[in-house]
């Protein structure tokens, strides 16, 4: 094999660099969907190189492969590898269409175990632009959540249709002001492009959970991401308190009542982060920017 074509090998890995730090400013100062095209490149890159290296490591023998490998991690890049990358490729598309599919597959098995009734869209909440459905389904938890579906549309055109999904015991929990500034937060998901993106990426992390890359940036945009629809929704309604209030009823409820999706996440953590995003919020009512609201 030619320098040249051994020095293209190293290109990935000069691209995956180069990226992850425009990731890293873009994360601070850009818009969501800045940050997710982002974060897909960089993780498409990641699961080329991590893919690569799997294949080396296996064509090599195994656990010697990966003593080897860590021994001289240049071994990847010498003459006569250029086959292992070109197989390192496919695996890392087939990863990825694996996790869009599962992806899907989970949504659209949501609405079937569900069962969810289409909802009539609140009048204090702008009508979206793009095909959305408001849905509630039976049961005593408090949740809600949103995702976009893959469908085909007339004449078999390729579509996206959101879908916000709240249960029965978010309506019951919470005033009307209340659960519709949920429905807002989760329409501020949609518009960030959450539900195209941000689910990729989770169930990504979760297909490959031995990953730690994987499973920090998919931390990291999730918090990202739960703090930027907050803010959505306060733009929307102009009721941060309602919001805030929302957030302390789910995070004071035994943890067996309330999902992970209304929190951001389960468990502790889950509610360590909804503490912090009620304290936002309530720093942006007491900004004096947004009139008094009702049940405030």
């Amino acid at each position: 094999m030619s320098d040249a074509i051994v020095g293209i090998l190293y290109l990935p890995v000069a691209l995956w660099v180069a990226v992850g730090l425009g990731l890293l400013v873009a994360y601070h100062r850009s818009t969501s969907a800045t940050v997710f095209r982002l974060a897909a490149t960089f993780l498409g890159v990641w699961a080329f190189l991590a893919t690569t290296a799997l294949v080396w490591v296996v064509a090599h023998g195994g656990w010697p492969g990966i003593d080897r490998l860590v021994r001289s991690p240049t071994a990847l890049f010498a003459p006569g590898a250029l086959g292992l990358w070109v197989w390192g490729a496919v695996g890392a598309v087939l990863v990825f269409v694996l996790a869009f599919l599962l992806a899907q597959v989970v949504a659209r098995g949501m609405l079937v175990v569900y069962r969810p009734r289409v909802l009539a869209w609140p009048t204090a909440i702008p009508v979206p632009v793009a095909a959305t459905t408001l849905m509630t389904f039976p049961s005593d938890r408090v949740e809600a959540f949103s995702f976009t579906l893959a469908e085909f549309g007339p004449g078999g055109r390729p579509r996206r249709r959101d879908v916000i999904l709240v249960s029965d015991g978010l309506r019951a929990a919470l005033t009307p002001e209340e659960w519709q500034a949920v429905v807002a937060h989760e329409l501020g998901h949609i518009r960030g492009l959450d539900g195209r993106y941000l689910t990729f990426f989770r169930t990504f992390a979760r297909m490959m959970r031995w990953d730690p890359v994987l499973a920090f940036l998919s931390d990291r945009l999730t918090v990202r991401e739960e703090f930027r629809a907050d803010l959505e929704a306060v733009t929307i309604t102009g009721h941060p308190r309602a919001l805030a209030r929302a957030l302390y009823k789910a995070s004071a409820a035994p943890a067996r009542s309330v999902g992970a999706g209304l929190l951001g996440g389960g468990g502790r953590r889950g509610r360590r982060q909804a503490f912090e995003r009620i304290r936002r919020l309530v720093a942006l009512a007491e900004s004096g920017q947004f009139p008094e609201e009702p049940g405030a």
